[in-house]
């Protein structure tokens, strides 16, 4: 008997009846480390005037390649913990880093690359989390002896645990679930709005972002697939659509009453893994896939004449996570 209990300790309990929840003592300190990575290729550009439109032929299409990379790192200290949470949690951040390139090649060999990094004023600097039970959301601040900007804390996210892929009651082994497509924003952007931005595209890069977010569409199923040695598995898989339609300003040298305008249709086609400690009550790490669309159109009108260039990419996003 006493063999075959100490067997059934070491199994997956079929009968569990709980959900992943943050249960680490008060004082905890863990380091936590995101990656994205974006990688895109031109497939087509066609030329639309009034009803007319014309796609460039492939002998005389350049090869386009858009490359992102971005990594975060910040440790956060669980002041305190309750109901499943962190309630206050300092967050220091230590890592703050992006890289973009672009990469051209035309068909008579000409061709260049431009790179952009960017940098966050947040680097370096302690904001402290707190839950507020009444709306259910975190409010921010900067830790003691801080000085910085206020409006740094403009679109911080305080739950960088992915609670937020649970539906906020107990599941069992091999239950499902739906969780809309504004999780893909808390998973792409962990801890929300960063500043990570290069310093001549700060602005464009607010706006990106912003309708980024609020045009998402779509939804992932969830499921928890297993519990082994203390270790929860769970996978979601989904389809998330967005899209941004921007203003640009007109060269000063510009024809009166020229407008332009430029917009951008992204599908993500993601499916991911996350693990979950389920004895020390914290993420393990996160895996995310998808094949990306992008279709961007630049535009310009005079009157009651317009011309549009649209070019089609397809490449890949992948974004991984650990907690230490």
């Amino acid at each position: 008997m006493r063999h075959a209990f100490a067997l059934a300790l070491l199994a997956p309990s079929l009968l569990l009846s709980d959900t992943p929840s943050v249960a680490v003592d008060a004082g905890t300190k863990v380091t936590k480390t995101f990656e994205n990575a974006t990688k895109l290729e031109l497939q087509s550009i066609s030329m639309e005037f009034g009803d007319e439109e014309q796609e460039v032929p492939d002998e005389q299409l350049p090869e386009v390649v858009l490359e992102d990379s971005e990594l975060i790192v910040f440790t956060d200290e669980y002041l305190a913990v309750d109901g499943g949470r962190g309630t206050r949690v300092a967050r220091t951040f230590d890592t703050l880093e992006d890289s973009s390139t672009q990469t051209v090649s035309m068909p008579d060999g000409e061709g260049g690359e431009e790179v952009a990094e960017g940098e966050s004023e947040l680097t370096g600097t302690t904001i402290v989390f707190s839950w507020d039970e009444d709306e259910e959301a975190y409010t921010s601040a900067f830790g003691e002896d801080e000085e910085a900007d206020e409006d740094l804390l403009e679109g911080l996210e305080g739950d960088a645990d992915f609670l937020f892929m649970f539906p906020g009651e107990e599941v069992e082994i091999g239950d499902s679930w739906e969780v809309e497509a504004a999780v893909f924003t808390l998973i792409s952007s962990p801890s929300g709005d960063l500043k990570i931005d290069s310093e001549d595209e700060a602005d464009d890069d607010d706006e990106f972002g912003e309708q980024f977010e609020d045009n998402l569409s779509g939804e992932f199923d969830v499921t928890l697939k297993s519990i082994e040695d203390g270790v929860a598995k769970v996978v979601f898989e989904g389809v998330v659509d967005t899209e941004i339609e921007l203003e640009r300003e007109t060269p000063e040298d510009a024809p009166e009453g020229l407008e332009l305008q430029q917009s951008f249709e992204f599908s993500f086609d993601v499916s991911g893994t996350l693990l979950w400690n389920m004895e020390e009550g914290i993420a393990i790490s996160m895996e995310l896939e998808s094949d990306v669309e992008m279709t961007t159109s630049n535009t310009q009108t005079m009157g009651e004449q317009s011309l549009k260039q649209v070019q089609y990419f397809e490449g890949e996003y992948t974004a991984t996570a650990t907690f230490e």
